[in-house]
């Protein structure tokens, strides 16, 4: 006969606070560019249709690569994979700021995307596991809304 193993459930915030803070910055960076494309395009010396690719180039990334990473979480781990994101996205951040032109700039946003994926993917698998069933609500609830934050303060932050 086995005994249940009682999950301890005391750490719940603080993983709240890793993955909220992971998903505000994932979806901030999908739209936090599109209010400086016209200073993009001036600064670097380039038309308008081949900056959009720096907003488009995030984004394709990260909705392709989320299903992926998430089968590769089920066979890796969660976590690793999760840090790994953060790593990832945190190195194509400065790289994006470091570009010395767009085409530099887009190839920096697929990193920081690949990174952004891991986080998407994982941050709401994350959760759950980390919240007893009944609190898991109000938890998804929580990382949802910062989904929703992210999308609204990246052009105002943006700009």
């Amino acid at each position: 006969m086995r005994q249940a193993l009682a999950i301890d459930y005391g750490r719940k915030w603080y993983v709240m606070i890793a993955v909220g803070t992971g998903i505000f910055l994932s979806t901030i960076d999908g739209s936090i560019v599109n209010i400086a494309l016209p200073t993009l395009v001036r600064e670097l010396a380039t038309d308008f249709a081949t900056v959009q690719w720096v907003v488009l180039a995030y984004l394709l990334t990260l909705t392709t690569l989320i299903l992926g990473v998430g089968r590769l979480a089920d066979m890796w781990g969660k976590k690793p994979i999760y840090i790994t994101g953060f790593i990832v996205f945190t190195i194509g951040s400065v790289l994006c700021g470091l570009a010395p032109s767009v085409y530099w700039l887009i190839g920096f946003r697929v990193v920081q995307a690949v990174g952004g994926a891991m986080i998407m993917a994982l941050g709401m698998a994350i959760v759950t596991e980390s919240f007893p069933p009944s609190e898991r609500g109000r938890a998804l609830g929580l990382t949802g809304s910062m989904v929703s934050i992210g999308i609204v303060l990246g052009p105002t932050l943006g700009g």
